[in-house]
């Protein structure tokens, strides 16, 4: 079963706050022992962890193929707003293969993050 997948990321606390702005609550805040900061992000049953380390950072790969997938309520509503506060879509609103609305934005790091309307539509 798996508990959590781990990312560096440049700036934790807007990496905190995209999450959040799509349901994800933060779980964990705090600083290491090695003085980096470090956050759990609980989407769901699923978490993302992600580590702030100076001197490092993040080489997300840019195609879609590589991405993080979250469920989401309204999509046709978010995905307007997530654009007005500067977000970058690399795939506009379409049916997934299953049927339901699907896009894809970029993470405050570049990474892909596929959204999918969790409700069928």
């Amino acid at each position: 079963m798996l508990k959590h997948v781990s990312f560096l990321t440049r700036d934790l606390a807007a990496t905190l706050a995209f999450y959040v702005r799509l349901g994800g609550t933060v779980e964990k805040q705090l600083t290491t022992p090695e003085g980096y900061g470090r956050a759990v992000v609980c989407l769901g049953e699923g978490r993302l962890q992600f580590f702030e380390v100076t001197g490092e950072g993040p080489a997300p790969h840019p195609h879609w193929a590589e991405h993080i997938a979250l469920h989401v309520v309204g999509l046709s509503d978010l995905l307007p707003m997530l654009r007005a506060q500067g977000v970058t879509v690399t795939r506009d609103l379409q049916p997934s293969p299953s049927g339901r609305d699907m896009a894809f934005v970029l993470d405050p790091d570049g990474r892909q993050v596929e959204l999918l309307e969790a409700s069928g539509g």
